[in-house]
């Protein structure tokens, strides 16, 4: 709270603050589309591949259990579309065209890298 009241007597630090306020407003409303697109992409490759990491799950786990990262339910499709995003797809876009096929999968992890870094 001191910072408050020192901002108001030092004018350079009350701009400083003001303009730290702006763009976390701004810094919100890109989150917010930020996290529409992850959802969408997650829906997507829940719906896209759910089934196919089911059916073919022996194709990359030896013992035929779902690996770490797969797209069977939501939660674990939110976090490869976020892992994705973070740059780290490379293992997941393997087991994604093992078990559903290259061309699709390529696609959709392109579009995922694509439009999210463009957000």
């Amino acid at each position: 709270m001191r910072v408050f009241k020192l901002a108001k007597s030092w004018p350079t630090l009350n701009t400083l603050i003001k303009i730290i306020g702006n763009s976390v407003g701004a810094l919100g409303n890109l989150t917010l589309v930020l996290a529409i697109i992850v959802f969408i992409f997650a829906v997507v490759g829940m719906q896209l591949f759910g089934k196919n990491y089911q059916d073919c799950v022996c194709k990359i786990s030896y013992d035929c259990t779902l690996p770490r990262w797969h797209m069977k339910d939501f939660f674990h499709s939110f976090l490869i579309v976020f892992r994705v995003l973070c740059g780290e797809w490379i293992e997941t876009m393997w087991d994604c065209m093992e078990v559903a096929g290259q061309p699709l999968c390529i696609l959709v992890f392109m579009l995922v890298m694509v439009i999210g870094n463009l957000v």
